[in-house]
């Protein structure tokens, strides 16, 4: 029955490719047990089975063919196809290899068994596969996706070149190095790969949807929502779509019509953690996050979202349990402990901050904000050496980027500055570049020429201050290389404490720096006095506006009465971004005006602030840019502190380290203001009755 046997399998293979699946079914099984072509029958058989969407059936038919043929190649890599499917890689591996060792020059069972080994294998897998065929799309596509994914870009994109000149119809090259430009930030290289692309594959939702991506990564929000639209389009189910256009209707201020997006995708993608998490953040409903947790208890994202959901409680008493549950159950998550250390900062634990960002930065050296995180908890404890090393880090950051400025000269390092130029350049606020900048007379007597670029609204200031300094007129950070005005090495400026080990063994110490216009000083003082006669002269402000910190720096204008009513003192606004209702408040809450019409808006004009803090006797305020303005100046001023301050305060400390004339009133539990209130009048009351030199007080 041998050539009736064959017969019917050839037939059968015709009906099936033709989609006549129960026709060649039946010719299948017409072939008899103990035919030497019955093997072949039950491989074909299980093949059937498996197209038709019955996978254990297509393993145990497959199973069978291979027991009674063992040398069936054919069966052994359809049966490693089949595990592969049921995600079995410990049983496609071992079937794959045996199906070579059969058929050593079949690429179809080495490009199944590339997609199931992990590592050497699979490396070697797929060098034997482009030797055995040298023109497999999918095989160069497969390692250049190895390639992108180990950071080495510039291969990745020559495997995907290679792809677009084998295969000039097909849209995959194209697409795939458009991903892998995208990756190293080539958003106009990505952007060509793409458009060329959807030119030959218009509708492809997966292209149209990364697109978008490229989009939304460089803020384009509108754009981006056309492409997740147009992908959707094309594929209503496409759940990467969904979430992406549920992101991009945030970002354009429609947070309502995300909702729709983001369930649409978790019911076509209903085990995505990250969607969940953020759907919860989205509707602040924990049963979303609860939802994530349910499904993959190992992910980190449901912890952290059910961690921050928690911080709706005042007391925040669940915050770290969940985020320490996290931690238990990712202890490879850099993130976890990331959080940790941020959460316990939050509540003044510097020492367990920093350690716990030491977690994270062991398990991802490239993490940079728990580098800063670190950096900033230790400099709060006065562990400078650790902590100047450290706050290096913090240029690493995303958020950093914006503001980094390249240069085609090297880093001042620990070379002997005498008679070199030296560019310094600012990266951070304006507060934090005046306090950095109290170290500029230091390099200035070891023989440094220095070239400094700041913030426009700090230049004036710098030029007339330290005539020695070139401050040029500059554009923001391009991200490419600039100017270095004929400079030799170049250095951020905060990183100058690091170079010049301030506070742990270096010579360097802060100074005053900045020199106000003493005409406009002098104009002013005469102003204030002549309306405040035989009074000392007290400059205040009491709110600020930081989103993240201004409410725990603000203090409320009715618990400055008792400020107020010391007796030989005028307070003067230093206010910036003064309203009316605070004019009102001073009027109805303390019962007199508060000085204001020296004209001067701080936040516009540095200069008119520096004058205006030469001009009175003492400064008094939350930490804000008037204390350091007040600082840089050699002014006395008495900064207000709340029980959590940032790190140039120090833990304990009653004065500062960086500006020798301030005076520290913290607070003694979180939000209490009018205790320090007390203690401050009845300094003021002292200072006021021994003259303006009373810092001591």
């Amino acid at each position: 029955m041998n050539d009736q046997s064959l017969n019917l399998l050839h037939e059968g293979i015709r009906l099936q490719k033709a989609g006549f699946r129960s026709r060649a079914a039946r010719l299948y099984a017409k072939v008899p047990e103990g035919d030497p072509y019955r093997a072949d029958a039950l491989n074909l058989l299980g093949t059937l089975r498996f197209e038709e969407g019955q996978p254990l059936d297509a393993a145990r038919l497959i199973e069978q063919a291979v027991r009674l043929n063992p040398r069936n190649a054919a069966a052994w890599g359809n049966l490693g196809g089949v595990a592969k499917h049921l995600v079995r890689p410990d049983i496609a591996i071992p079937c794959y290899r045996r199906a070579l060792l059969l058929a050593p020059d079949r690429p179809d069972n080495l490009g199944g068994l590339s997609l199931v080994e992990r590592g050497v294998g699979r490396d070697q897998a797929l060098r034997r596969r482009i030797i055995l065929s040298p023109v497999d799309a999918d095989g160069h596509i497969e390692i250049g996706n190895d390639l992108s994914g180990a950071g080495a870009k510039a291969a990745a994109i020559q495997r995907f070149r290679r792809v677009q000149i084998l295969y000039p119809a097909s849209p995959a090259g194209a697409f795939n190095q458009g991903n892998a430009l995208r990756d190293i930030g080539d958003t106009a290289g990505a952007q060509r790969c793409y458009g060329r692309a959807l030119a030959i594959q218009p509708g492809n939702p997966n292209i149209l949807n990364n697109r978008g991506l490229l989009s939304f990564g460089r803020g384009e929000w509108t754009v981006a929502e056309e492409y997740f639209r147009r992908s959707l389009g094309r594929s209503n189910d496409h759940a990467p779509a969904n979430f992406n256009l549920a992101r991009t209707l945030q970002k354009l201020g429609r947070p309502e019509e995300a909702t729709l997006p983001f369930k649409r995708g978790l019911l076509i993608d209903p085990t995505n953690t990250s969607a969940s998490c953020e759907l919860a953040g989205l509707l602040d409903e924990e049963r979303w996050a609860r939802r994530a947790l349910s499904m993959n208890p190992y992910a980190p994202e449901p912890y952290n979202r059910l961690a921050l959901l928690s911080t709706r409680d005042p007391t925040r008493a669940r915050v770290l349990w969940w985020l320490r549950k996290g931690a238990c159950m990712r202890p490879d998550d850099p993130d976890a402990w990331y959080n940790i250390g941020v959460e316990l900062g939050r509540t003044g634990d510097a020492a367990s901050a920093a350690k716990y960002g030491w977690y994270a930065t062991r398990i991802r050296d490239q993490h940079a904000l728990a580098h800063l995180n670190t950096a900033l908890a230790l400099l709060a404890q006065e562990r400078f050496a650790e902590g100047w090393e450290e706050h290096r880090r913090r240029l690493d950051s995303p958020d950093a980027a914006p503001f980094v400025r390249y240069f085609a000269i090297p880093e001042w390092t620990d070379q002997d500055i005498a008679g070199k130029r030296l560019l310094v350049w600012g990266e951070q606020g304006i507060g934090d570049e005046v306090q950095f900048l109290t170290l500029a007379p230091y390099l200035l007597r070891r023989g440094a020429r220095l070239t400094v670029l700041t913030e426009p609204r700090i230049r004036p200031i710098l030029r007339r201050s330290l005539p020695g300094v070139e401050v040029p007129d500059v554009s923001n950070p391009s991200g490419a290389l600039e100017d270095h005005h004929g400079c030799d090495l170049q250095i951020a400026l905060g990183d100058l404490p690091h170079r010049l080990a301030l506070f742990c063994g270096g010579e360097a110490r802060p100074e005053p720096w900045i020199v106000p216009q003493p005409e406009r000083v002098a104009s002013l003082r005469a102003d204030l006095k002549r309306r405040h006669p035989g009074e000392k002269l007290v400059g205040i402000t009491w709110r600020s506006v930081a989103p993240k910190t201004g409410g725990r720096r603000s203090i409320p204008i009715g618990l400055w009465q008792e400020i107020a009513a010391v007796p030989g003192i005028a307070l003067i606004s230093l206010q910036y971004g003064l309203k009316q209702e605070d004019l009102d408040a001073f009027a109805d809450e303390i019962g007199q005006p508060i000085d204001h019409s020296h004209g001067i808006e701080p936040i516009l004009d540095l200069d008119g602030l520096a004058a205006l803090v030469a001009a009175v006797d003492l400064v008094l305020c939350p930490a804000n840019n008037t204390v350091h303005f007040a600082g840089a100046l050699g002014k006395d001023c008495w900064t207000l502190l709340p029980t959590k301050p940032d790190w140039r305060w120090g833990l304990t400390r009653e004065d500062s380290l960086w500006y020798p004339n301030t005076r520290v009133f913290r607070q003694d539990t979180d939000d209490a203001w009018e205790p320090v209130m007390q203690r401050v009048a009845g300094a003021l009351r002292r200072w006021a009755a021994v003259g303006s030199g009373g810092t001591q007080a």
